[in-house]
């Protein structure tokens, strides 16, 4: 059966490994790459910066306020460096959580970590907040300092509103947020029809306005520059691995904050 059900997951396409393909990684199938060729390369670019935003953040956070515990919220097909990479690199005992529904996820994961007794990955929805806070107090203290990384998460959650104020109710005062969200404020039409052709593939893809992704971050305090594209948030912090690539004049389909829950 178990053989069956990876045959059948060769034809289906994935979101973690359409993410993976976007993100210029290898552990994705044919069916991922069609899909992920028909994307707009405006979206393509969207999801890279966010993806060294979340970089530079964590990097800006280990470094500038002390924070030594991370969440990733659907972390996805490990692709390094990822956020344990990061924050590992600046304090060997850093602590990452890694959580993800995905079955693929979860056995790249587990073989990735099993020599890491400062990672530790589950498998379980995050839209099931409950279970979520319970993962996060049994791995992490509580009482340090933790920040929560989502981004290329919240886009595949329909309730991802609901999702973040949930948790939001049931984080420790002093928590952090890395968030980033695509949205079709910006080049609307090509990242509306993207969305619509992963929706067609069936894999959930929700662009949300400035006015949602400011309200999903209403109960935290954000850094400066505040909610802003992710390529502008702070652009020369940390690894020259982690700073921008997308220099053109305009913005980008995405935006990025980094918040705390007020003490």
């Amino acid at each position: 059966m178990a053989g069956h059900d990876i045959e059948l997951d060769q034809h289906v396409p994935s979101s973690a490994r359409v993410g993976n393909k976007l993100l210029g990684g290898k552990d994705n199938y044919e069916i991922d790459q069609l899909v992920a060729s028909n994307v707009s390369s405006k979206l393509v670019a969207a999801v890279g910066e966010a993806r060294r935003f979340l970089l530079r953040a964590v990097e800006c956070l280990t470094i500038e306020h002390t924070v030594h515990q991370y969440v990733d919220l659907g972390c996805g097909i490990p692709l390094p460096p990822d956020v344990g990479d990061v924050a590992g690199h600046n304090l060997d005992s850093a602590r990452t959580l890694y959580l993800d529904n995905d079955p693929l996820v979860a056995a790249h994961a587990r073989a990735l970590l099993a020599t890491s007794p400062n990672r530790h990955f589950a498998l379980l929805d995050i839209t099931d907040t409950t279970a979520v806070l319970n993962k996060i107090a049994d791995f992490l203290d509580l009482n340090a300092p933790i920040s929560i990384c989502l981004s290329g998460t919240a886009e595949h959650l329909p309730d991802a509103p609901d999702v973040l104020a949930e948790l939001a109710h049931g984080l420790p005062p002093g928590t952090w947020i890395v968030f980033s969200h695509i949205t079709a404020d910006v080049f609307g039409d090509q990242i509306r029809r993207s969305a619509f052709g992963l929706e067609h593939s069936g894999i959930t893809y929700r662009p949300r306005d400035h006015d949602t992704v400011t309200a999903m971050l209403t109960p935290y305090r954000l850094l400066q520059p505040g909610l802003i594209a992710p390529h502008r948030w702070r652009p020369d912090t940390g690894n020259l691995a982690h700073q921008p690539q997308y220099l053109a004049k305009w913005d980008l389909s995405a935006y990025a904050a980094v918040g705390q829950l007020p003490h």
